[in-house]
């Protein structure tokens, strides 16, 4: 399969929606209130929305962002978000966006990649330790 690996566009919200909605569970998700978000995440350098691409249809999409943290000079590159249509799933996409992203956090000068991924995606979790991630810490969340 030939892919496409480029900026997500304002045409790409619906497919980024439905793979929010569909492949990652957050079936909740306001379509206006995401196209909000990536409106403002399009207009800030510290983010960076990406779609796969294959014959003219968006099958995958990563989302980045480039954080700072107290105790260790320079940027790291935080993944927020990444989903591929479950057709194609295992078949190379999901990898490709992570090499991409992993190239794009090297060209800006980022030399560490991170993300958090929620306890029952044990797939996610072998796809990623099949990626050269390693499992270093646990996320905590407070709903207020």
């Amino acid at each position: 399969m030939q892919l496409t690996i480029r900026k997500a566009e304002p045409d790409d919200y619906l497919s980024i929606h439905a793979l929010i909605c569909d492949e990652l569970g957050y079936a909740q998700t306001d379509y206006d209130k995401l196209c909000s978000r990536l409106e403002i995440m399009g207009s800030d350098s510290k983010y960076t929305t990406t779609v796969a691409e294959s014959d003219g249809r968006v099958v995958g999409f990563i989302g980045l962002c480039r954080c700072i943290v107290y105790n260790v000079d320079g940027e790291y590159m935080q993944i927020t978000a990444l989903a591929v249509l479950e057709e194609l799933q295992n078949k190379g996409v999901g990898s490709q966006l992570l090499r991409w992203a992993e190239d794009y956090a090297l060209s800006v000068g980022v030399k560490n990649v991170v993300l958090t991924s929620r306890f029952h995606r044990t797939a996610a979790h072998a796809f990623y330790e099949g990626n050269g991630y390693e499992k270093k810490s646990y996320a905590f969340k407070k709903d207020l």
